[in-house]
């Protein structure tokens, strides 16, 4: 049988060869490195301390306190509970340090996890709404969350995303000035929303027909529009929606709202101008008449009304609001927002056009 080779255990930088020598260089730090490593363990087996082995083999706690403490009544039977506690002191307070730590640490992880994910969230939403530039409903569902989840963020960028939509997503800003929270923000100037107005499309598009159809029908476009201006040279102009039945003699159609066009004439000099529509799903309204020197109800208290576009001259206010007055310089390119509408107008050629939202 191959004789175990003893070592002696350094403790305290002093070699250590029996327990009294360890009880005379006990030091608790250099006695738990030995216990990890099993140093320990295996120089009490080489000196054949088999009941101390035994003792020390059923501590079975992986916290550092309770290691040490076992360690002190191990090997220091008589030792007193407040030496004990003295001994194991700076282990508690090590103990909490690193708890401390591990806290801390998890905490700044799960803080830079959540900072990311909420960067990545903003980001695939804004990629999101530029990839569907054009689809209304999708954005105005987009521009909800943005707003809800994102404000924050969403403030601190917006100079960068308005330089960004402005050229490949307009209609996404459009989306936001129709929307109360945005506009409650305050973060559109009047340069930013004067800018929007003239980069959506089809907001500020003029269309012109004009041509001698031989007093036959003619489709002139399938998109939605407002007839803005007709001219009834032949006063056989007539008027209607592509798969439409009714028929609008020379001018009753101003201010008409068409979902597609079609146009008769009989003179070349005869033509119909329009504005194209934005591709939203909200109530296109427009109204045209004189009202006489008298406000018109036009929407009820309690309807919220975008006004797009009123002629100079003409004026709106909010449903009953006695004493306001806006011309069309406060309304054209500012996307007023009404709570009812009221017009006064002395022209029965022009034309207001909103949506009520």
């Amino acid at each position: 049988m191959t004789k175990a080779i003893k070592f002696n255990l350094l403790l305290d930088k002093h070699p250590v060869r029996d327990l009294t020598d360890l009880r005379a260089n006990f030091n608790l730090d250099d006695l738990l490195t030995a216990y990890h490593s099993q140093v320990l363990h295996r120089w009490l087996e080489v000196r054949g301390l088999s009941a101390e082995l035994s003792q020390l083999q059923e501590i079975t706690s992986k916290n550092e306190l309770t290691i040490a403490r076992a360690l002190c009544q191990l090997f220091h039977a008589d030792i007193s509970e407040a030496q004990i506690q003295a001994a194991v002191h700076p282990f508690e307070f090590r103990e909490q340090q690193r708890q401390q730590l591990e806290a801390l640490a998890n905490q700044q992880f799960q803080r830079n996890a959540v900072i990311k994910n909420y960067h990545a969230g903003y980001e695939q939403l804004c990629l999101d709404m530029l990839e569907k530039a054009g689809d209304y409903p999708f954005l105005k569902t987009a521009v909800d969350t943005l707003w809800s989840d994102y404000e924050p963020l969403f403030r601190v960028d917006f100079a960068l995303f308005f330089a960004l939509f402005i050229e490949k997503s307009p209609l996404t800003l459009f989306t936001m000035l129709a929307n109360e929270a945005y506009r409650h923000s305050n973060l559109f100037d009047k340069e930013q929303k004067e800018t929007a107005f003239l980069k959506i499309p089809r907001l500020n598009e003029i269309g012109k027909y004009q041509k001698d159809t031989n007093l036959t029908w003619e489709k002139v476009t399938d998109q939605k529009v407002c007839v803005t201006q007709i001219n009834d040279a032949s006063s056989s102009v007539k008027i209607k929606e592509n798969d439409g039945t009714d028929e609008y003699l020379g001018t009753q159609g101003i201010g008409l709202i068409f979902d597609g066009l079609s146009f008769y004439s009989n003179s070349s000099s005869d033509y119909i101008e329009y504005e194209l529509l934005l591709p939203v799903q909200s109530s296109y309204r427009s109204y045209a008449g004189a009202t006489e020197g008298y406000w018109k109800d036009l929407e009820p208290k309690g309807t919220k009304c975008l006004v797009l576009k009123m002629e100079a001259g003409n004026f709106v206010r909010n449903a009953g609001k006695n004493g306001e007055e806006l011309n069309a310089e406060a309304v054209n390119k500012e996307f007023l927002i009404l709570d009812g509408i009221d017009y006064k107008s002395n022209n029965a050629n022009h034309a207001l056009l909103y949506m009520v939202i």
